[in-house]
C-alpha cells in the first residue's frame, strides 16, 4: 500500500507540474463536450429551397412559406430564373417545380403533381429534405381544403425516453463515454510512454518493485482523474443541456469502474508498443478512432456489415456508451447493466493478461 501511494503522489504531483496535459485532460473535455454536441447532429437544417412556380399559384406559395416556416429550410438566394441550374451549381439543395398551368389549377382538376429535386451528395440531406416536404405539402393541402388520401391505419405515436428528439440527448451520453476513454488512453499511454523517453522507466525497473506495483501505479491515479473529468462533464450535461437523469446513480458508477478494467488494459497495452509520447499520440489517434467508429456511438452498429458488427460487440467502449445513455435516459434494470458489464469484464481480463505478458521488466 506504501509503495502504491507513493506511486500515486508521484503522478498526480507529475500532472500537476504539466500546465499543459493538465489542460488538455481537465479543461478540454468540457470544452469538447460543449462543442462537439452542438456541431456533431444528425438533423439537416437551414436547407436551401428554390421554387418554381407561376404567378397567382395560391399552393404553391403557400407549401414555400410553410417549408420557410418550418424552420428546416432557408430560401436560395438568386434562383428566381432557373431552378434546376441552381440545384446543380450548388445554390440550392432542394427545388420543387410546379406542374404546367400551376399547381393549384392542377389539384382543382383532380392531377396535382409536382417535381421536387434533391441534391444528394448529402445522403442525411437528402432523407431529411424528403420527410420535410412530405409533412410540409400535407398541411399546405389540409389548409386549402383539399383532403389527401387517407392510409386505412391509424398511428397512435408515442416518442420514449427522448420525447423532444433532441439530437443532444443522444450526443452527450455518447460523448462522456468517449471523453473518458480518450482520458484514460491519454494519461496512461503518455505518462508510461514519458518515462521510457527520459529513462526514468529503467530507474523504476532497477527499484524493489514488482512490475504490478508499476502498473498500478501508473493506471490507479489516473482512474481517479478520469472519474472527475466524467462528474464534471455528466454535471455540465445535466446543466447546460438539460440531460435527464433516469437511472441509477450507482449503475453509473459502476458502470463506470467496469469500463476501466478494459480501457485501462488498452492503454497499458499501447504504450507497451511506444518508445517516445510521439508514438504514443499516434497510437492513441488511431485506437482513439477504431474505437469510436466501431461503438455505436455516434454510427448505429446495425448498419454495419455483419463482420464489424460482430467486432463491435467485442469493443468495450461500444457496451459503455450503450451502458452511459440507457442509464441516463432510461434507467434500465441490473440484468441490462449486467450484460454489457459480463462482456466488458472478459475482454478486459484478455487484453490485461497479454498486457501484462508484454510488460517488460527489465533493462
Amino acid at each position: 500500500m506504501n509503495k502504491l501511494w507513493g506511486f500515486f503522489k508521484k503522478e498526480i504531483i507529475g500532472l500537476l507540474r504539466d500546465p499543459v496535459l493538465l489542460v488538455a485532460v481537465m479543461v478540454m473535455p468540457a470544452v469538447q463536450l460543449v462543442v462537439l454536441s452542438g456541431a456533431i447532429t444528425l438533423e439537416a437544417k437551414n436547407l436551401r429551397l428554390a421554387v418554381d412556380t407561376g404567378a397567382h399559384d395560391v399552393m404553391m406559395e403557400k407549401i414555400y412559406n410553410h417549408a420557410i416556416g418550418s424552420g428546416w429550410f432557408v430560401r436560395a438566394p438568386n434562383t428566381d430564373k432557373d431552378v434546376v441550374a441552381a440545384v446543380q451549381s450548388g445554390k440550392a439543395d432542394v427545388a420543387i417545380v410546379a406542374p404546367d398551368g400551376g399547381l393549384t389549377r392542377a389539384v382543382m382538376r383532380g392531377g396535382g403533381e409536382i417535381q421536387i429535386l434533391i441534391d444528394s451528395m448529402n445522403i442525411l440531406k437528402a432523407q431529411s429534405i424528403e420527410a420535410y416536404l412530405q409533412g410540409v405539402v400535407v398541411r399546405a393541402a389540409n389548409e386549402m381544403g383539399y383532403a389527401l388520401p387517407a392510409t386505412p391505419i391509424a398511428f397512435d405515436m408515442r416518442i420514449l425516453f427522448n420525447p423532444q428528439l433532441d439530437t443532444k440527448w443522444f450526443m452527450v451520453p455518447s460523448l462522456i463515454a468517449i471523453l473518458v476513454f480518450i482520458a484514460l488512453l491519454v494519461l496512461i499511454t503518455i505518462s508510461i510512454a514519458k518515462e521510457k523517453e527520459t529513462g526514468t522507466i529503467e530507474t523504476l525497473i532497477s527499484c524493489p518493485v514488482s512490475k504490478y506495483d508499476i502498473i498500478l501505479g501508473k493506471v490507479v491515479p489516473y482512474i481517479l482523474v478520469s472519474f472527475l473529468i466524467m462528474l464534471s462533464i455528466l454535471i455540465i450535461g445535466l446543466i447546460v443541456f438539460g440531460l435527464p437523469f433516469v437511472g441509477s446513480g450507482l449503475m453509473f458508477v459502476l458502470g463506470f469502474l467496469v469500463f476501466c478494467i478494459p480501457g485501462t488494459a488498452i492503454a497499458v497495452l499501447l504504450a507497451n508498443f511506444t518508445k517516445n509520447q510521439q508514438q504514443a499520440l499516434l497510437g492513441i489517434v488511431i485506437v482513439a478512432f477504431l474505437a469510436l467508429m466501431l461503438s455505436g456511438a455516434l454510427i448505429p452498429t446495425e448498419n454495419m456489415p455483419a463482420v464489424l458488427q460482430y467486432i463491435s460487440y467485442i469493443n468495450p467502449l461500444s457496451h459503455y456508451s450503450y451502458m452511459v445513455r440507457s442509464i441516463i435516459l432510461k434507467g434500465p434494470d441490473w440484468s441490462y447493466f449486467a450484460q454489457h458489464s459480463l462482456v466488458m469484464i472478459l475482454v478486459g481480463i484478455v487484453i490485461w493478461v497479454v498486457a501484462i505478458k508484454k510488460f517488460k521488466t527489465t533493462l
